[in-house]
C-alpha cells in the first residue's frame, strides 16, 4: 500500500496547492492528497486502542478511499478552523459542543502521528498552531536575534502620544514597519533573503521552540533588520519555500525526523 502526504489545507491557501503539486511531481499524484478541513466533521470516524496503547484512527467519506493511520506517511496540517456544517441550524449550545468534540476528535488524531505531523500536536496541543509573541521574542533575544522592541501598555493615557513623534506616521498612530527580509526554516534547512546573515540563529531558533516550519520576517530599522514576526504557517508563495517544505515533508514520509 502507498503511503501518502496528507494535506489538510483550506481550498483558499494556495501556498499548500503549491506544496502538493511539487511533491506529486516527486513522488507521484497518488502519493498526495489534500483534504478540506471542511469535509472533517462529515466523515466516519474509528478509533480503537491496539494491544501497545496506541490509537489507530480510521477516516472514511463516501465514495472516497478512506485514510488509515498505516497508509500515512506525513501530515501537514494548515487548518486555520474547523468548521460542522452539519450543525449550522442547531442551537449556539449544540454548535459549540459538536465542535469542541470535533477538535477533540481530530487533534487525537493528529497526535498520533507524532514527529510525522507538521506541527507535532504532542508538542503543541493546538489543532491551529499558535506561537505568541512574549514565547518567541524572548526564545529570538536568547539565540541572538535581532528582536523589534515594542511596548506593552494597559493604561488608556499611555497610548496618548504626541502628534509628529518620531514613532508615529506624522498622524499620532505607529508608523508601518518597513519590509526587510526574511528566513523560512524547514526541519534542517534555511533558506530567504536574510538566510545568509541569520539563517543558523533562525534554526537554532526554530529548534528551541519546536516548530519544524516557520516563516520569520525582519524589518529594517534604522539601517538594521529587526525581528517582528514569527509564523507558524506561512504563505509558502515563492518556489524555493515550496521546494524547502516539500523537502521536509517528503523526508518525514521516509522516516527522516525533521
Amino acid at each position: 500500500m502507498t503511503r501518502v502526504v496528507v494535506i489538510l489545507a483550506h481550498a483558499s491557501d494556495v501556498g499548500s496547492r503549491f506544496v502538493a503539486d511539487w511533491l506529486a511531481s516527486k513522488l507521484g499524484a497518488q502519493a498526495v492528497r489534500i483534504v478540506r478541513p471542511e469535509t472533517l466533521s462529515l466523515a466516519q470516524w474509528s478509533q480503537t486502542v491496539d494491544g501497545r496503547g496506541r490509537a489507530i484512527t480510521r477516516v472514511a467519506w463516501p465514495r472516497e478511499e478512506p485514510l488509515e493511520d498505516s497508509g500515512v506517511g506525513a501530515v501537514f496540517n494548515r487548518i486555520r478552523y474547523l468548521p460542522t456544517p452539519r450543525f449550522h441550524r442547531a442551537s449556539a449550545k449544540d454548535r459549540d459542543y459538536a465542535g469542541a468534540e470535533l477538535q477533540a476528535v481530530v487533534t487525537s488524531w493528529l497526535a498520533g502521528f507524532d514527529e510525522r505531523v507538521v506541527h507535532v500536536v504532542r508538542r503543541h496541543p493546538w489543532l491551529t498552531p499558535m506561537l505568541p509573541l512574549q514565547h518567541w521574542a524572548s526564545a529570538a533575544a536568547a539565540c541572538q536575534l535581532p528582536v523589534a522592541a515594542r511596548t506593552i501598555i494597559s493604561s488608556a493615557r499611555a497610548l496618548r502620544r504626541p502628534v509628529g513623534s518620531a514613532s508615529t506616521n506624522g498622524r499620532g498612530t505607529p508608523a508601518p514597519p518597513i519590509p526587510g527580509g526574511s528566513v523560512l526554516v524547514a526541519g534542517r534547512e534555511a533558506a530567504g533573503s536574510l538566510s545568509s546573515r541569520y539563517g543558523s540563529r533562525c534554526l537554532a531558533l526554530a529548534r528551541a521552540l519546536g516548530f519544524p516550519l516557520l516563516e520569520f520576517r525582519f524589518a529594517s530599522d534604522r539601517d538594521a533588520a529587526v525581528l517582528v514576526d514569527v509564523d507558524p504557517l506561512p504563505p509558502l508563495l515563492e518556489p524555493w519555500a515550496v521546494a524547502l517544505t516539500g523537502h521536509l515533508l517528503e523526508s518525514l514520509a521516509a522516516g527522516v525526523s525533521a
